[in-house]
């Protein structure tokens, strides 16, 4: 019997320090003395734009390049306000000429967009159900993922890029998400 304990021991030993060296990997932060919670975002109070400057618009495009809808931001609206949000109204416009527009915010960093207002050509209507939620990551079908990969946030730096950095990138279809 004295030699299957002894056979046993070098596993158990093993298994004991696999278990610790897990529990090590998996500390949670708030444990430690000096732990500093990050803070909790504030949001920056918002103003709707009063109207759209559809002459104002900068074409952008989607991955899918549907032949059915082209998308715009209006330049002037575009700002990243002191809580770091970039807000601005972006324009959808069928190939039937009808136009949807939305008053919208990014949160560059953590990968989340806010519709203040939906509209039309001329007006936006404040929403109704403000929440913050997730950027799908499927840029070919989905605008707030190109703009959020490609144009509006820098994915190294996690803040948004300078505005006049942004429209170029439209206008010569590069991205700028890695710059």
């Amino acid at each position: 019997m004295p030699n299957r304990t002894l056979l046993f021991a070098p596993l158990f030993a093993l298994c004991t320090s696999i278990l610790q060296g897990a529990s090590i990997l998996d500390d949670d932060a708030s444990n430690d003395l000096n732990y500093q919670p990050q803070t909790p975002f504030e949001e920056a109070s918002t103003t709707l734009p009063e109207r759209i400057d559809l002459d104002d618009l900068q074409e952008f495009q989607v991955g899918a390049n549907d032949p059915h809808f082209r998308y715009y931001i209006e330049r002037g609206s575009l700002q990243t306000g002191s809580d770091k949000v970039t807000r601005f109204v972006v324009v959808i416009r069928s190939h039937t000429g009808v136009i949807n527009s939305s008053y919208e915010g990014i949160r560059c960093g953590e990968r989340l967009f806010k519709v203040y207002a939906y509209g039309g050509a001329e007006k936006l209507f404040p929403a109704v159900d403000l929440k913050w939620r997730d950027i799908p990551k499927d840029e070919s079908t989905d605008y707030r993922a190109t703009l959020y990969d490609d144009l509006i946030c820098n994915l190294l730096t996690g803040r948004s890029n300078p505005p006049d950095a942004i429209f170029r990138a439209m206008s010569g279809q590069h991205t700028l998400g890695g710059d």
